[in-house]
């Protein structure tokens, strides 16, 4: 079974199931001609003319209709020639239209033999004999019971497994169509279930009281910030949750939450992963500064590992990069990644296996800045747990301009207002470097046009090996960055007003919010420039229209799709055939109260 299922790209028999023809091929003989549309019939050449350009009519008897009718083949080959031989009977079949007041085939079927109605599945390699034999062979209701399908969908499934009139009817239909995306989304999440089982036994806290450092900082937190901290302390309280997901739009503030997180800990290790050895610096510099003195707080340095093991052990609060990948960590209780869609997976549940003793794991938080829309995240409920982080310490003034080349001149000269004003400019560029095709300058080639033109001029790239030192030094003397999308996340720029995405076309719109959420980080007034060659698209005009990442990710979601939420085949495109996950939230929830009432039995 196995191998048929591959041939078919199926993981199983609902993917078998859910494999639906194209459309299916009526070869039962007509009884009348019916214009506009296919049809089959039995005739006899009569005659036959080669005209100029290849073309081969025919006058042809059809014995099912008792008339003539014409055979018109464009691009003609020889083969032809004796295939419509006159006097020679054929069954064939396509599209019947009117011709000058004659009954017209155009370029039809020759078929060999009439009275069936056949599936056209349109698999490359794959005959549509063979998925139908296949089909038949593996699905029935016993197989498909099994998978604790509803009786009505069974019905359906199977029905569309055969070659029939009933088959042909349903095709296309409503009832189908709503069978379709309820089995499709019910067998997702009930595999979800199975590959994230929440089994896991966590190391039980009794947490540390915060609420005396909470009242002391230098700032209020959030209702939002303070829900999260809530949140996670109940789950350090606990042995067995699910796994947590902190998602917060950019500038909400998840720093103070992780904080909270890794002060409740105390006096039990915590251990923080961030993407880069930036943003790594920076969250340590602004623990230092805002957590107590007696938290013993440790920057776990690439450079420096091998002289870092002793001080490793004894901290409470450990922050580094990929390094920590391959430290020996020690006994920690929290582990918390920063930026998670940064990470693989592989890279993320590794620092939680290092952390894991005696298959006693340690609690586990993600923490994001790309917001996932609502129903992604009812979806993955059953998984994860979520707290979403919306409210921002401060309102952000943020104005998104879209622009073409020709309105350069326009934005050098807000960038050299900017600049005189103490305020920064970010510009980033596509590529690095001139290639063959391509329709933007590369960063390297426009660098001595900001040199000329502009004062502190700075540029960076992912290639860079002295990047980190260039983003420090522009923190504190640049005027003007030209760099590619690493500075999507990394260090604070208080004084960045301006950031100029170049060929925003090219970028999804959680890159795109990553970068804008760059500017106004302390309530200044800021811009975002799209800069394009070519005519905004619906996407970046609606993008330019809101801040809100929740939003832009449900407009992400409608464009690009989710991707494969399971095996993590792809990142996105569409996961699903038929469910829309932007508008099918009433048949979401069927099969999530589905799914519940099995559990429960």
């Amino acid at each position: 079974m196995n191998k048929d299922l591959e041939k078919l790209a199926c993981k199983d028999l609902i993917d078998l199931a859910l494999l639906m023809p194209k459309k299916f091929d009526d070869l039962r003989l007509n009884d009348a001609p019916i214009l506009n549309e296919l049809n089959c019939t039995k005739v006899v050449i009569k005659s036959k003319k080669q005209l100029a350009g290849k073309r081969l009519t025919c006058i042809a008897y059809s014995y099912n209709w008792e008339c003539e009718c014409t055979i018109t083949i464009f691009n003609a080959r020889p083969f032809h020639n004796a295939l419509f031989a006159i006097n020679k009977e054929l069954l064939i079949y396509g599209k019947l239209n009117d011709f000058a007041g004659l009954l017209q085939f155009v370029n039809p079927k020759i078929i060999k033999n009439s009275g069936e109605i056949t599936a056209n599945y349109m698999i490359k390699g794959v005959s549509d004999k063979s998925i139908s034999e296949i089909k038949k062979k593996y699905l029935n209701y016993e197989s498909l019971k099994a998978y604790d399908l509803l009786d009505e969908h069974i019905k359906l499934l199977l029905t569309m497994s055969e070659n029939s009139v009933d088959a042909m009817l349903l095709l296309n239909s409503d009832e189908l169509n709503e069978c379709l995306k309820f089995v499709e989304i019910f067998h997702h999440i009930r595999r979800l279930n199975e590959t994230y089982k929440n089994d896991t036994l966590y190391k039980k806290l009794k947490t540390h009281d915060i609420n005396k450092w909470l009242k002391s900082l230098p700032f209020s937190p959030t209702n939002d910030q303070l829900k999260a901290i809530l949140d996670i302390k109940s789950d350090l309280e606990n042995a067995k949750h699910k796994i947590r997901i902190i998602m917060g739009d950019v500038g909400c503030g998840k720093s103070l939450v992780i904080f909270a997180a890794a002060l409740m800990t105390y006096p039990n290790k915590a251990i923080l992963m961030a993407p880069t050895s930036v943003l790594a610096q920076q969250l340590y510099e602004e623990a230092k500064r805002l957590m107590p003195g007696f938290v013993k707080i440790l920057h776990f340095s690439g450079t420096k590992t091998k002289f870092m093991q002793d001080e490793l052990q004894d901290a409470n609060f450990v922050i580094g990069t990929h390094a920590l990948l391959w430290a020996d960590i020690g006994d920690a209780s929290l582990v918390m990644i920063d930026e998670q869609q940064r990470f693989g997976a592989k890279q993320r549940m590794r620092l939680k296996e290092l952390a894991t003793t005696n298959d006693v794991n340690p609690h586990y938080i993600e923490f994001s800045a790309t917001p996932i829309p609502r129903t992604t995240a009812l979806i993955n409920s059953d998984i994860y747990s979520y707290s979403f982080i919306k409210e921002l310490p401060f309102k952000k003034e943020i104005e998104t301009k879209l622009i073409t080349i020709e309105q350069s001149k326009e934005l050098f000269n807000h960038i050299r207002i900017e600049n005189e004003k103490n305020h920064q400019a970010i510009i980033v560029y596509p590529l690095i470097e001139e290639g063959k095709t391509n329709t933007y300058k590369p960063l390297e080639s426009v660098i001595p046009y900001y040199e000329k033109h502009f004062k502190n001029v700075y540029y960076t790239h992912g290639k860079d090996k002295e990047k980190d030192n260039v983003l420090s030094e522009f923190a504190l003397k640049g005027d003007v960055l030209l760099s590619t999308t690493i500075i999507e996340v990394g260090i604070s720029l208080p004084r960045l007003s301006i950031i100029v995405i170049v060929a925003p076309e090219r970028y999804g719109l959680s890159t795109l919010h990553q970068l804008r959420g760059r500017v106004g980080r302390n309530g200044v007034k800021s811009y975002c420039y799209l800069l394009s060659k070519n005519d905004f698209s619906d996407r970046l005009i609606e993008f330019s229209k809101t801040l809100d990442g929740f939003k832009i990710a449900e407009i992400d979601l409608a464009n690009r799709k989710s991707g494969d939420l399971i095996d993590g085949d792809y990142q996105h495109g569409a996961s699903f055939k038929y469910f829309d996950e932007t508008s099918d939230n009433i048949i979401l929830q069927k099969a999530k109260e589905y799914i519940h009432k099995l559990q429960d039995k």
